[in-house]
């Protein structure tokens, strides 16, 4: 089907409110995330090629970033930065920021370091141009991001600290959501400053209230973080927009879970959901190893596992997750859970490591 489509005219495809073209680009779509999962890797590519040379021009190059994924996934790392780099050279700062945060989940410092020079660049270039005064400190603040988790990745941490709070008083978006810097600090162990960042976080309560918990409870303060989720899951939840959903989950799944409130939420979410996350997956395989349902964790596992491979968001789903199970499920049952995550291992290492 997809050679008979991609064969036909353009001006044929693109009939009926480009009819044609959808059903060809979503064929493409699903054989690549069939072929992705095979570790058909080839063939995935050549089809991401030509959905990006059939694709209108504006939507090219997310087939490009998909192609990229590909060959991350597949091991071809160099490749993988080099497609990265030309898409950035040849795009604007959110596309560095693409390949400066890839390079960072490969542990890939030099790559990240470069990248960081080459946006700091781009910014430059960009703000010279500018003369509205927001954009520009916006601009800013999206650079000092960049810089704060290169800097974490570095173990500086002071130096990471002073980027996030220049972040911050840059702009009104990153001062409204700390989040997206103390949630790395929390999972690389660096409690006191992520809750430094914690406290200053007055626009998304069951988002710091999670991962307030949890950084009293990693480094042994269980009151502390009991208290914490309680308080969380108090607040009040929004009449409209989403909710922290994982931080709702997973506030249910550190206190116990006793009414099954956390795993009922993400059932119900997946009953609900068409294009299912691997995230809500995983939530739903350990809320039933919790229960010590085995085969039900298993199936759930699997399946968040497929979603991420085939996607080419990974082989495996990333050791974040496996620290929420490393936290939560007995030591007798990590090796028969560990299979599923990255650099994972059959200790409490996350539980276990000391304020840095």
């Amino acid at each position: 089907m997809i050679d008979r489509l991609a064969n036909l005219p353009e001006s044929q495809r693109r009939a009926a409110n480009q009819r044609l073209d959808r059903i060809l680009l979503q064929a493409i779509t699903d054989l690549v995330f069939y072929l992705t999962y095979r570790d058909r890797y080839a063939e995935a590519l050549a089809n991401t090629t030509l959905a990006e040379r059939l694709s209108a021009p504006e939507h090219g190059v997310v087939w490009q970033q998909h192609s990229a994924a590909l060959l991350l996934q597949s091991g071809d790392l160099d490749a993988a930065f080099a497609l990265l780099d030309r898409i950035a050279r040849e795009g604007d700062f959110t596309h560095w920021h693409d390949l400066v945060m890839s390079a960072l989940r490969h542990h890939r410092l030099d790559i990240a370091q470069a990248a960081l020079d080459e946006a700091e660049r781009a910014v430059n270039r960009v703000i010279a141009t500018l003369d509205n005064e927001p954009e520009i400190r916006q601009t800013r603040a999206q650079l000092a991001y960049l810089k704060a988790h290169v800097a974490l990745e570095q173990d500086k941490i002071e130096e990471c600290m002073a980027w996030a709070q220049y972040a911050m008083t840059t702009s009104d978006f990153f001062s409204s959501n700390p989040g997206y810097f103390y949630v790395q600090l929390v999972h690389r162990g660096y409690y006191r400053e992520a809750l430094t960042l914690i406290h200053h976080d007055q626009t998304n309560p069951m988002r710091a209230g999670f991962w307030g918990g949890l950084a009293f409870y990693r480094r042994g303060e269980q009151e502390q973080a009991e208290q914490r989720w309680r308080q969380a899951l108090r607040a009040p939840l929004p009449d409209e927009g989403t909710v922290d959903f994982l931080e709702f989950v997973m506030a249910h799944y550190y206190l116990g879970d006793k009414e099954g409130r956390g795993l009922a939420s993400v059932l119900d979410d997946l009953r609900q959901q068409q294009d299912v996350a691997f995230g809500q997956l995983f939530l739903a395989g350990l809320g039933w190893a919790l229960r010590n349902d085995r085969t039900a964790a298993h199936s759930n596992f699997r399946l968040a596992v497929m979603r991420s491979k085939s996607t080419a968001s990974g082989r495996l789903l990333p050791h974040f997750w496996w620290a929420f199970c490393a936290d939560l499920l007995p030591a007798s049952e990590h090796d028969d859970y560990a299979r599923y995550f990255a650099d994972a291992t059959s200790t409490r290492a996350e539980k276990t490591i000391q304020e840095k």
